[in-house]
């Protein structure tokens, strides 16, 4: 972070403290000042500072106006790390191993050549359709949308040269195809924590929320391809993308059965028990098991693997063990009843549609930072308000689902665009604009329809 933005982000946080300090020496806990930390924390996200800094700065804004000592706050810290969000980020750092599990075997590739070959590549159609399925298989199973492109390019870039796919539409299929897959996939880090706040089964997340929005996002990626297609007929790729296809592994085909089949058994097996979030901490490390074992990789490359896969999640699970005890001190300084008490008499009177288009209005516009923190806020200020506006679990996965996620695609650009355009080698950002655009305000139509069916 270089210019004007880290000098801002210093005043902002210096003048944080002030308040903060200010709060605690006049006694004016219980009232909305007790919500500097998240106010703090929105702006140095929106300054570009890393985003676990961001959170540790808010944390400490948080320890000061709540009179917060040190060892009461390494107290908090220890009970943190078995909080149900620091849980999740242990989710995540076990899916990013199980990931690479799956990838060193050579599971993934052999995934996306077996929907390429059923789809069938005569066609940009059929081409189209295949890279999407397979981007959407990907993000589901490996919960990345990054992770899940990478695996994709170098099998379908020299395939797409051939067929004359430009790399704008190219990158409009990886991103459309793997949100749908993040946001559909049982384990992914998103529906993980949407599913524990809410309280619901996977099942019931895909009927309220996963599968709708995967459709619209599929299918308005899926048409935004073909007219970005037209519109950059002029752009190519260089002749030496069209290589021969990655080698794969004798042993690919077994791992692939042992990933799918141990996934579809262990995911069948939670919707037939209702397991919850913490199922996943066995069906991670399960999985990487049986797909290592099939696949023919010894324990401890397997778990040399796992390690790196984990490494570079690192920062999320760091970021969500800070969260949860900024969250504790926020709910003690008494910031949400002060908040909930302000907004009641309007929450109350607006009714439970409205009430949902105003949470996700929030989460989208005014929440920003990684999708499964804006959750954790959402549910913390409007949870307790939502029996009282009549809202219901399907109907509130939907909200945090929407809140959370739309804002990968608009209004503005964002790294998930970015990533995506890099690894599809293009650099026409306003084609990706547009992409995001339709499917931003094809998402929004769906919810505000949601809403009115799931309330």
């Amino acid at each position: 972070m270089t210019g004007w933005k880290p000098r801002v982000a210093a005043g902002v946080f210096g003048a944080a403290l002030v308040t903060a300090a200010v709060v605690l020496g006049t006694g004016t806990a219980g009232t909305l000042w007790g919500l500097t930390p998240i106010v703090v924390y929105a702006i140095l996200v929106l300054l570009d500072v890393d985003v676990v800094l961001a959170t540790l700065g808010a944390l400490v804004i948080a320890a000061v106006q709540t009179g917060t000592a040190p060892l009461a706050m390494g107290e908090l810290m220890g009970e943190s790390l078995g909080s149900f969000i620091a849980v999740v980020g242990m989710i995540v750092l076990l899916g990013g191993g199980l990931g690479r599990v799956v990838t060193e075997t050579g599971a993934a590739a052999t995934m996306v050549r077996a929907v390429l070959h059923g789809i069938g590549i005569s066609t940009r159609l059929r081409f189209r359709l295949g890279v999407m399925a397979s981007a959407t298989l990907l993000g589901a199973a490996l919960g990345t949308l990054s992770g899940a492109s990478a695996l994709l390019v170098p099998i379908v870039l020299p395939i797409a040269a051939a067929l004359r796919v430009t790399p704008p539409s190219m990158a409009a299929m990886f991103h459309a195809g793997t949100a749908a897959g993040l946001v559909t996939g049982p384990f992914t880090p998103p529906v993980v924590t949407i599913m524990g706040a809410a309280q619901i089964s996977y099942g019931e997340y895909l009927l309220n929320a996963g599968i709708p929005m995967a459709v619209v996002v599929w299918l308005t990626g899926l048409g935004m391809s073909h007219r970005i297609q037209r519109w950059t007929a002029g752009e190519s790729y260089p002749e030496e993308v069209a290589e021969d296809l990655a080698h794969e592994p004798a042993a690919a085909k077994r791992a692939t059965i042992g990933f799918l089949g141990s996934m579809a058994v262990l995911v069948a097996l939670g919707i037939v028990f209702q397991a919850g979030y913490t199922y996943v901490l066995i069906v991670m490390p399960v999985s990487a098991a049986i797909t290592a074992l099939l696949g023919r990789m010894q324990p401890g490359a397997a778990l040399q693997a796992m390690y790196r896969g984990a490494q570079p999640l690192l920062w999320l699970f760091l970021l969500f063990w800070l969260l949860n005890p900024m969250l504790e001190l926020l709910e003690k300084s008494g910031a949400y009843d002060a908040m909930q008490r302000l907004m009641a008499p309007t929450l109350d009177d607006v009714g439970p549609w409205l009430f949902c288009i105003i949470v996700l209005l929030v989460g989208w516009l005014g929440i920003s930072g990684a999708a499964v923190a804006q959750v954790v806020l959402l549910q913390k200020l409007f949870g307790p308000a939502l029996a009282s506006a009549g809202v219901p679990p399907g109907a509130w996965a939907a909200v945090l689902l929407g809140s959370s996620q739309i804002d990968w695609f608009g209004p503005f650009p964002g790294p998930d665009m970015i990533g995506q355009m890099g690894l599809a080698r293009s650099r026409n950002l306003r084609m990706m604009m547009y992409n995001g655009w339709a499917i931003m305000v094809a998402n929004l139509a769906l919810f505000a329809v949601l809403f009115f069916v799931l309330t």
